[in-house]
C-alpha cells in the first residue's frame, strides 16, 4: 500500500476508532449511571430473542426431533440466564413464563422455578435517600430505629423493620430505585418477547399481554397495594369465621407513597412450615383448612383474588385472642385481580356442574370461554383427571420413540389451538385463578395434602352461587342465572340434583381417605417420602400427559 493512503487509512481508522469508542462508552455510562441499564437489559433481551428464535427456526424440525427436548431446555436456560442477569421486573415476568407452562414444554417450568428463589437488595444508604425522597423527611426523623439489613427482599421491593417514633413497630417496603425507570422498557420487551413465542410455538399467547401488564404496573405502585389490603380485609369482614381466622396488617398511609410503604409488622411462620406449626401446638390441617377457605372465598365470593399466595406472604401466628387456636397473616397484597360479576358466577357454576357431570352446561360456559375442548378445561381448572362421561379416556401407555418427538408436539400443538378456539373470549380472569390455585395446591402438598381442596372449594362454589334453590336446577339461561324450566323444575328434582353433588363429593372424599392412608403407610411403614393425595393428583396428570400427548414429565408437576 502506498505510504500515503497508508497514513490516510492509519489516521481515519484511529478518529473513527477513537470516536466510536468515546460514543460507546459515553452511551454505556450514561445507561449505567442515569438510566440503570435499562438499555442494556433491553438490549441483552432482543440479542437473546433473535438467538432463540434462530435456534427455533433451524433446529425444531422432524429431522432433528431426537434433539427437541435438547432444543427446549436450551431455550429455557437462556431465558433464565436473561431473567437472573436483568433482575428486576425480569424475576416476575420468567415467573409469569412458568405459571404459564401448561402450554409450553415441561422443562420450561422445572428451569424457571429457579427465578422464585432468586431476589437482591440495594444498600441502606440507597434506602435512606429514597424515603428522604419519598416522604420528605430524613430517616431518623420518621423512624426511632430502623433496621439496616432487610429482613425480604423480592423482585421488585425489599422490607426493612423499624419503629415509628410513638413506638409502634412496622415494617417498611421500600421499592427499588431502578424499578420507575426500567418498568416501561421491561414492559415492552415483555410484549416483544410473548409475541416471539406465539410465533415460535404457533399458539395464542398474546391476547392476555395487555391485562398483565395492567396488573404489573398496578403492583409497583403501593398506594393500590395499601387500597388492596383494605379492601380484602373488608371483604373478609363479611365472613363470620374468616373474620378471625385471618388477619390483615394494618397500613400507616400518612407514611405511605407509591414506592414507600409502612405497614403493622407481624410475626409468624409460614404456612408451610410444619416444624414450628406444630411447635406452636396448632393444628397443620386446621391451618391449611383455612388457608383454602380464604383464597375460594377470594375466588368464588368476593371476587377481589390475591395472585400471589406463596408461603412468604401466607404466616401463621397464635391467635391473640386464644393462643390454642391460629391466624393466618396474609401478606404483599401488590398483585390482586378484581373479577366481573358475570365471570365469578359462571365460574361457580362451573364448578358446580362438574361434579353433578351437567355436561351441557360445561359445554356452553366453555363455549362463551371461547374454548372448544371442554374436558381440558375441567382438567385444567380442578388440576386433577376429570372424565365428564366416568368411562376411562386414558389410553394404554405406548412406548413412544425419541423419533416421534417432533410429530407428538405438533400433535400437543394442534390439541391446544383446538382448546382456545377464541382467545378473545376467553376470560382473563382465569390465567390469575390458574396462578393463585397452584401456588395453593403446592402448598397444601408440601405439608403432605393434610386438606382436601377439591371438596372445599366446591363448597364454596356452591356458596357464591347463593342461597336460592333453584341453583340445583339444570336449566340456566344465557348469563347463568338458574330459572325454572316451562314446567316448574319441582322440589323432588332439585333435591336429587343437590344429593348427586354431596354423592360426587363423597365419592371424592373417600378417594383422598384412601390416598391419605396409603401415604401414611408409605412414610411410617416403608420409610418412603410421600406428599398424599395431591402427589396422586400429580400423577395422575402426568399419566394423562405421557399416554395422550407423549409428554414425559420428570418431577413435581405443580
Amino acid at each position: 500500500m502506498p505510504p500515503l493512503l497508508q497514513r490516510l487509512f492509519t489516521y481515519k481508522s484511529v478518529r473513527i476508532a477513537t470516536v466510536t469508542s468515546a460514543t460507546v462508552t459515553g452511551l454505556y455510562l450514561v445507561d449505567t449511571h442515569k438510566n440503570a441499564k435499562a438499555f442494556q437489559r433491553t438490549a441483552r433481551t432482543a440479542w437473546n430473542g433473535v438467538l432463540i428464535g434462530w435456534d427455533y427456526k433451524f433446529n425444531f424440525t422432524p429431522g432433528k426431533a431426537d434433539k427437541i427436548n435438547d432444543l427446549h431446555q436450551r431455550v429455557a436456560d437462556r431465558i433464565l440466564h436473561v431473567c437472573q442477569t436483568n433482575g428486576g421486573l425480569y424475576i416476575k415476568l420468567g415467573q409469569g413464563i412458568a405459571t404459564n407452562s401448561s402450554v409450553l414444554p415441561p422443562c420450561y417450568l422445572t428451569t424457571l422455578r429457579a427465578l422464585y428463589d432468586d431476589a437482591s437488595s440495594v444498600d441502606y444508604s440507597v434506602v435512606e435517600t429514597i424515603i428522604r425522597k419519598e416522604l420528605g423527611k430524613d430517616i431518623h426523623e420518621v423512624f426511632r430505629t430502623f433496621s439496616k439489613l432487610p429482613t425480604a427482599a423480592a423482585s421488585i421491593a425489599q422490607v426493612h423493620k423499624a419503629t415509628l417514633l410513638d413506638g409502634t413497630v412496622v415494617a417498611v417496603k421500600v421499592q427499588k430505585p431502578e424499578i420507575p425507570i426500567q418498568i416501561e422498557w421491561d414492559l415492552i420487551a415483555y410484549r416483544l418477547l410473548i409475541k416471539c413465542y406465539e410465533y415460535m410455538f404457533d399458539l395464542p399467547m398474546s391476547f392476555a399481554v395487555d391485562y398483565t401488564i395492567k396488573h404489573l404496573r398496578e403492583e409497583t405502585d403501593f398506594i393500590k397495594e395499601a387500597r388492596n389490603s383494605e379492601m380484602c380485609n373488608e371483604f373478609l369482614q363479611t365472613d363470620a369465621k374468616l373474620r378471625t381466622q385471618v388477619y390483615v396488617p394494618k397500613v400507616f398511609k400518612e407514611y405511605s407513597t407509591k414506592q414507600v410503604m409502612v405497614a403493622e409488622w407481624v410475626d409468624g411462620c409460614r404456612a408451610t412450615d410444619k416444624v414450628a406449626i406444630q411447635e406452636m401446638g396448632l393444628s397443620v390441617k386446621k391451618i391449611m383448612d383455612s388457608v383454602v377457605d380464604v383464597f375460594a372465598h377470594q375466588i368464588f365470593v368476593s371476587g377481589f383474588v390475591h395472585c400471589d399466595p406463596h408461603p412468604g406472604n401466607v404466616l401463621v401466628r397464635r391467635h391473640p385472642d386464644n393462643p390454642r387456636r391460629h391466624q393466618l397473616l396474609l401478606l404483599d397484597h401488590g398483585l390482586y385481580m378484581r373479577e366481573s360479576e358475570e365471570f365469578r358466577k359462571q365460574y361457580c357454576l362451573f364448578w358446580k356442574s362438574l361434579f353433578l357431570l351437567d355436561k351441557p352446561t360445561i359445554q356452553e360456559i366453555s363455549r362463551l370461554w371461547g374454548v372448544g375442548d371442554s374436558q381440558m378445561l375441567a382438567n385444567a381448572t380442578l388440576l386433577k383427571p376429570y372424565n365428564m362421561n366416568l368411562s376411562p379416556s386414558i389410553t394404554p401407555s405406548t412406548n413412544t420413540s425419541v423419533l416421534d418427538a417432533y410429530e407428538l408436539q405438533m400433535k400437543l400443538k394442534t390439541s391446544l389451538k383446538d382448546f382456545l378456539v377464541n382467545s378473545e373470549l376467553l376470560p382473563k380472569e382465569l390465567l390469575f385463578i390458574s396462578r393463585n390455585m397452584t401456588i395453593v395446591r403446592a402448598n397444601n402438598k408440601t405439608l403432605g395434602s393434610p386438606v382436601n381442596r377439591i371438596n372445599r372449594m366446591a363448597r364454596w362454589a356452591v356458596v357464591g352461587l347463593g342461597h336460592d334453590p333453584s341453583v340445583w336446577a339444570f336449566a340456566v339461561k344465557a348469563d347463568y342465572i338458574p330459572l325454572k324450566d316451562s314446567n316448574g323444575q319441582t322440589v323432588a328434582i332439585r333435591q336429587l340434583n343437590y344429593w348427586m353433588f354431596e354423592a360426587a363429593l363423597a365419592l371424592m372424599s373417600l378417594a383422598y381417605h384412601l390416598a391419605q392412608i396409603k401415604s401414611y403407610l408409605e412414610r411410617e411403614v416403608l420409610g418412603r417420602k410421600s406428599d398424599g393425595f395431591e402427589a396422586v393428583l400429580d400423577d395422575a396428570l402426568k399419566q394423562r400427559l405421557e399416554q395422550e400427548y407423549g409428554i414425559k414429565v420428570e418431577g413435581d408437576l405443580f
